[in-house]
């Protein structure tokens, strides 16, 4: 689909897709070293994109993620191991600091912190605009359409489109998201363990003054959520102020993966329902405390809920693999797809040197 493409009226739309949208967070900072190497690989790659397309779409703000609970220290560990085995250097504040450096954020006195100054935020639009270009350059056709169905045929694999075009290839590798079990893209019986996990946001709007005053903030991920600061159930994320296509600029404010879920979209017409609505009403009250507590001076202007979506797997990592010998498969980002898709691109587009990145 057209990354360009702004969808005001999602009443048409059929085909939905995260990365429109101008804010996702990208950071080696993990408890998962995999993921951490993931995303510094990507990281790393960014600004020769930048430069190669003339596409801004990386803003190094820096990855603030607390702890505030003593039962989440060992994460703290967990954090710093996976850091220093992904090869960048974790920097670790005290409560006393943070609130010396981020004076706007409020969390319990004896809190801990991991800045990663590695990391920030990308416009996803932007990215994917980025890499549809880079892909031209290097001699691809970029076409502007929905697949409707992929037969195999003959040693070749057709692509029909909804616009009626039939394109045939040797190698195909699909990557579709949450969408994937639901057109007929894959050989018959063949079917993907994954699950689509409805996901609820909050959007500040922020004016000029607000936006000044938090200029220097960065993504926070506070690991602790509850009005009283004793419980951490689950864990938020805070993205600083974002200049939207629509000119405004947001806060914008989500539940990451943990314990507490919303609920699993089983088909095609729940997914649409879902992205044609706010979200949940039940999460999108919880978010509001949380930013209540975490940021208690904020000023805003207006304030709406949105609507996302995850798809997991059942191993939590991203399922990269042959499914026939000419049509391969990327999908299921298990929430943490954005910070290390450039990665994850080149993974799936050199399969048979897949053994060699496992080494």
């Amino acid at each position: 689909m057209d990354s360009h493409k702004i969808y005001d009226d999602r009443s048409t739309t059929t085909i939905f897709a995260s990365h429109y949208d101008e804010g996702r967070i990208t950071r080696v900072s993990d408890t998962d070293p995999v993921l951490s190497l993931l995303a510094k690989r990507s990281i790393e790659r960014y600004p020769l994109i930048e430069s190669l397309t003339g596409i801004k779409f990386f803003e190094k703000t820096g990855v603030l993620s607390v702890i505030s609970n003593e039962k989440q220290k060992k994460q703290l560990h967990q954090f710093l191991t996976a850091m220093e085995r992904a090869g960048t250097t974790p920097c670790l504040l005290k409560s006393k600091q943070i609130e010396e450096d981020f004076p706007y954020l409020s969390f319990p006195v004896d809190s801990s912190a991991i800045l990663d100054n590695m990391g920030g935020h990308i416009s996803p639009r932007k990215l994917v605009s980025a890499h549809q270009m880079a892909a031209s350059l290097a001699g691809c056709q970029i076409i502007h359409d929905v697949v409707s169905k992929v037969v195999s045929f003959d040693g070749y694999i057709t692509i029909e489109t909804e616009q009626k075009r039939s394109i045939s290839a040797k190698k195909v590798l699909i990557a579709t998201g949450g969408f994937t079990p639901f057109r007929h893209l894959l050989p018959y019986g063949f079917k993907l363990d994954l699950k689509m996990k409805t996901s609820t946001i909050l959007k500040f709007e922020l004016n000029d003054k607000e936006v000044e005053r938090l200029s220097s903030m960065p993504v926070v991920i506070p690991y602790v959520f509850s009005a009283s600061h004793q419980t951490a159930k689950h864990r938020s994320y805070i993205l600083p102020p974002i200049k939207y296509p629509n000119g405004k600029w947001y806060l914008k404010l989500g539940l990451g993966n943990g314990p507490v879920q919303e609920f699993t979209l089983d088909n095609e017409d729940d997914i649409t329902r879902w992205y044609q609505g706010t979200g949940s009403a039940f999460i999108a009250h919880q978010l509001y405390d949380a930013m209540l507590n975490i940021m208690p001076g904020l000023k805003y202007e207006n304030l709406e809920s949105d609507s996302c979506m995850t798809t997991h797997t059942k191993s939590g990592k991203c399922c990269i693999d042959m499914v026939t010998r000419n049509l391969g498969i990327a999908v299921g980002g298990n929430g943490h797809a954005a910070k290390m898709s450039d990665e994850l691109g080149h993974i799936a587009a050199r399969l048979r040197s897949l053994q060699h990145f496992i080494n």
